[in-house]
């Protein structure tokens, strides 16, 4: 479904992202891991396009894809970014209504709320509250319902656990889950390497810009020195 080949980027003379080659398929969960700094949230903003590469390719669907934000969104790709980054100006309605902004069925647009709603009752309860006066779990789930409103092929999850309660964090990963489960493919990036790794079907580990090792999470669990390594485990 996704395939990244050779890709490199850079901010100015610093190069984040080198070499890098990952896929995922169709109904997968696959996670990046690493420390900070590795070149995780570049991989996914030069996928989504939000960052130019220097380097390399991005293959969705076997075509290549655009160099527009915008256009991504269009092939099936979202994604729920670090911090949220939810409008906390505005209502969790219209946050999610912000997501369908490309959909111009109003029935389809009408199906895919109810979709989020019962994937996530809290916000349907919420809706006509402000996205700022939400805990940090129900802003979570306001991004990932925000992403799912176009019905995405894929989705993209930088640090979903970040700043949450461990009970709000198996929540989340929970919720990873049950997308997988409809269909949804899935690329995590999470600094959690064992919550990231008890719910992927493969993973990567990047260091300083470079995948370093990938495998089955069966298989990274076995190297307990990787482990120590790179995700500090």
């Amino acid at each position: 479904m996704l395939k990244v080949e050779n890709l490199s980027a850079a901010y100015g003379a610093i190069k984040a992202v080198s070499n890098v080659s990952i896929e995922v398929k169709p109904k997968e969960i696959v996670a990046i891991l690493g420390a900070n700094g590795a070149g995780k949230t570049t991989l996914l903003k030069c996928i989504c396009s939000a960052m130019r590469k220097s380097e390399g390719s991005i293959l969705f669907e076997g075509k290549k894809t655009p160099d527009k934000p915008y256009d991504v969104v269009k092939l099936g790709i979202t994604l729920v970014p670090e911090g949220r980054l939810i409008f906390t100006n505005l209502t969790v309605y219209e946050n999610l209504m912000a997501g369908a902004y490309l959909c111009k069925d109003k029935n389809e647009v009408k199906e895919n709320l109810e979709k989020v709603y019962a994937l996530f009752p809290i916000l349907k309860e919420r809706k006509n509250q402000y996205g700022g006066y939400l805990s940090g779990g129900e802003q979570q789930m306001l991004a990932i319902g925000r992403a799912l409103m176009i019905r995405p092929k894929l989705i993209m999850l930088d640090e979903p656990s970040l700043g949450l309660a461990p009970i709000i964090v198996s929540q989340i990963f929970q919720i990873i889950q049950s997308l997988q489960s409809t269909g949804t493919s899935i690329l995590l990036v999470e600094q959690n390497a064992y919550k990231a790794l008890a719910i992927s079907n493969r993973a990567y580990i990047m260091n300083v810009g470079k995948i370093v090792k990938e495998g089955t999470p069966e298989e990274l669990l076995k190297d307990s020195a990787l482990l120590e390594a790179y995700l500090g485990t």
